[in-house]
């Protein structure tokens, strides 16, 4: 009996697994095969600038204009929100940008966006910039494409291309 049961508790561990693995493979490949599986689901982000007092608040405000010319929305942009708010993560509803430590991102990234989701909501955002790189053209612009959750689109020209070099201030949906 207690054979069998041991076995059966393996079995179902098995299939969990296996399932578990599967489902992540799903969601991987429609990541991958989607240009926006995400949404904030109706609810209007607010921007924190925890990166500190060097980040262009010019720069952000033109990244956001950006956007809301094309139907996507924030609550309010902080340029100076308070200490022990920064030292939170994973604030829903929050966007959030960084300074990254030093060497987090690679060589070649400038800045990367993390989405923390629950299915495919958006619950919050963390952009982590490269020392400086918050005052390159359409950075702010491709980041914040990401918090509203847009992937990457490789068309010459488009806000969405994953190289630099080869984005553009032009958004279509595909």
């Amino acid at each position: 009996m207690r054979f069998l049961r041991a076995r059966v508790a393996l079995f179902v561990c098995i299939v969990f697994i296996v399932g578990f693995t599967i489902g992540l493979g799903i969601k991987f490949f429609y990541e991958l095969k989607t240009f926006k599986p995400y949404t904030w689901n109706g609810e209007t982000p607010i921007i924190l600038n925890c990166y500190g007092p060097e980040f262009s608040e010019l720069q952000m405000v033109r990244a956001i204009d950006y956007w809301t010319v094309r139907g996507h929305h924030i609550g309010f942009y902080e340029h100076n929100p308070p200490p022990s708010v920064c030292e939170e993560e994973n604030l829903w509803g929050f966007i959030i940008l960084r300074k990254a430590s030093g060497r987090a991102l690679g060589d070649d990234t400038l800045a990367s966006t993390t989405r923390s989701t629950t299915g495919f909501i958006i619950r919050s955002v963390e952009i982590h910039y490269k020392p400086g790189a918050f005052n390159l053209d359409l950075i702010n612009e491709h980041e914040l494409g990401h918090a509203f959750g847009y992937g990457h689109l490789i068309e010459q020209g488009h806000i969405m291309h994953p190289h630099f070099h080869q984005m553009g201030g032009d958004f279509w949906v595909p």
